[in-house]
């Protein structure tokens, strides 16, 4: 293995800095879809958004949690907190499709966040970090899945 460097650690920490930060954002989006949710498919996306924003407060607090064990400063303000790479909802809450496509995109791209965090912690060394950022890349992309597999057209 390389040398770690204090530029690798700082790097690696960042990132699961903002990996609290974007969760933190999707969750919020992802509870914007629940309430919002109408039509045909309103009790199954209704139940489905309510599963994925449960199952993600639980993984929002065991990522903070890790933060802090590392003695790593948590965001400690909602603007800090607020700071995402994540795309927006529609503005129309009638844009159903668009609602959820974007909602499975952002599971997307936190998943591949997520991926990228466990190389960057495996090349410091940093197992416990590793095996959080496995967990959650493989839980948001089961969500991302379940999400898309509910659009009425799917992109390949």
């Amino acid at each position: 293995m390389a040398k770690v460097t204090p530029e690798m650690r700082q790097s690696c920490y960042c990132a699961l800095v903002q990996s609290l930060r974007d969760t933190s954002y999707l969750l919020n989006q992802t509870y914007i879809v629940h309430w919002n949710v109408m039509g045909s498919k309103f009790y199954t996306i209704h139940k489905l958004t309510q599963d994925l924003y449960e199952e993600m407060q639980e993984g929002l607090d065991v990522i903070a949690e890790h933060i802090r064990s590392l003695n790593i400063k948590t965001p400690t303000s909602v603007e800090d907190l607020n700071k995402s790479i994540m795309m927006s909802l529609p503005d129309d809450c009638f844009d159903q499709e668009g609602m959820l496509s974007t909602l499975a995109h952002n599971y997307d791209v936190l998943a591949d966040s997520f991926a990228t965090l466990a190389e960057e912690s495996e090349r410091i060394g940093d197992d416990l970090t590793m095996d959080l950022a496995v967990e959650r890349g493989r839980a948001n992309k089961k969500q991302q899945w379940l999400l898309k597999s509910n659009l009425t057209i799917t992109d390949n």
